[in-house]
């Protein structure tokens, strides 16, 4: 809105909608694409949000700038589409699909034994001096070969192999097997 010399309240400013897009589209587009988080999303989102701007250009009070106004279109129209996407997903997602996922034939008591055993040994691991567990983790948990290992921590082989085993012969009595 403009006022004139005596305080008096003008007509908005005339929207140029041609200026506008090029002035602003690839900022839209980018701003939207990381809400939405989708290229074909945003895009969408972003024609969209010219085509309700031109339609309610005659609205514009020009209490803010053109740019603000126009994004605050584009965030209203961002988070409607995010929201029918999300619900779209939900809908698509049906008993099939959770009969594949849920074990429907698993063991409550069977899974607490394997978690709790599993603690039991990240417990054991934790307590291992830093040498030997550096070892047993560029073995096991990085997926090195003994001598990728040996030579990434700067021991021989034969050393490498005497402390996984040892690691592997602990964890087996710790558990009782």
């Amino acid at each position: 809105m403009t006022m004139d010399p005596n305080g008096a309240a003008g007509a908005p400013p005339a929207l140029d909608m041609n200026q506008l897009f090029r002035t602003h589209h690839r900022h839209l587009l980018r701003f939207v694409q990381r809400y939405t988080r989708n290229a074909e999303d945003a895009e969408d989102v972003v024609q969209q949000t010219f085509i309700e701007a031109l339609r309610c250009a005659d609205r514009f009070a020009g209490l803010s700038k053109p740019s603000t106004w126009l994004f605050g279109i584009a965030l209203n129209l961002a988070r409607n589409q995010v929201r029918r996407t999300c619900a779209q997903a939900h809908d698509a997602l049906d008993e099939a699909a959770l009969a594949q996922v849920a074990d429907v034939h698993g063991d409550p008591a069977l899974a607490l034994e394997w978690r709790q055993t599993a603690a039991m040994v990240d417990g054991m691991l934790a307590a291992l001096p830093a040498g030997i567990r550096a070892t047993f983790e560029a073995v096991l948990d990085g997926g090195s070969t003994y001598e990728a290992a040996a030579c990434e921590l700067q021991i021989p082989v034969g050393t490498v192999r005497s402390r996984v085993s040892r690691v592997r012969a602990a964890v087996r009595a710790g558990c009782g097997r």
